[in-house]
């Protein structure tokens, strides 16, 4: 057993130690914060007035699963904007695109509203395969509180239109937008392009999903299944 076990052991310890040689993303602390505090949760709750049914009731799967699904979604965005191999996977695809910056209207104004908002142009010149239908939101891979979404892609490269990420103003604050001759990345993995859900109370679950649900009591069967 030592000699097939061991070989597979060091080598563990080995990826182990060049993991921990390398720098960690910049999404890592935040997320890793979120995960404790869900964890803490979790714990501090567990069997103390939300015990744990042997299936979710329609609703509680639904919500679970969305949850799941955006957390997932938000990992696979964070990830690509902290390693750039995974980012460069996603230009290959067409879901993103790098190149430099032709054309910039920073102070653009829309006035179609009955306000004005700040809408800047921003023209990308790009030999990525792009594969982006116009009115797809995307943001910047290095700094993604800046958005946009796209309005066409033709030969002259990406143009955006600029939606969010520079200030409250009807002028850009100074170092938000792109100017001519800036290498850029915009990606449509946005972290946040889930949003909240809205799901109905259990009292109203559909009937195509089996109608409202009694509250679970747990049952001595269930413990004695539990520790068996």
């Amino acid at each position: 057993m030592e000699s097939q076990l061991a070989p597979t052991w060091e080598l563990m310890w080995r990826a182990v130690r060049l993991l921990r040689g390398l720098p960690e993303g910049a999404s890592v602390p935040a997320r890793w914060e979120r995960d404790r505090d869900a964890f803490t949760y979790y714990h501090q709750t567990f069997g103390e007035g939300y015990p744990q049914a042997r299936r979710d009731p329609p609703v509680r799967a639904a919500r679970r699963l969305h949850d799941l699904e955006r957390a997932q979604e938000s990992y696979e965005a964070q990830r690509a904007f902290d390693d750039p191999l995974v980012m460069a996977e996603h230009r290959l695809a067409g879901q993103a695109f790098g190149g430099v910056v032709t054309e910039c209207d920073p102070t653009r104004l829309d006035e179609s509203g009955k306000r004005p908002r700040l809408r800047p142009y921003l023209r990308v010149g790009t030999e990525d395969p792009v594969q982006l239908e116009p009115g797809t939101t995307v943001c910047s891979a290095d700094r993604p509180a800046l958005k946009g979404r796209v309005v066409e892609v033709g030969a002259g490269g990406v143009l955006l239109e600029l939606t969010g990420g520079m200030g409250r103003r009807l002028t850009p604050e100074p170092g938000t937008v792109p100017q001519v001759g800036d290498r850029v990345c915009f990606t449509s993995r946005v972290a946040d392009s889930w949003g909240a859900a809205r799901f109905p109370d259990r009292e109203e679950t559909p009937w195509t999903h089996g109608g409202p649900t009694e509250d679970y009591v747990p049952t001595d069967e269930d413990a004695a299944e539990e520790w068996s």
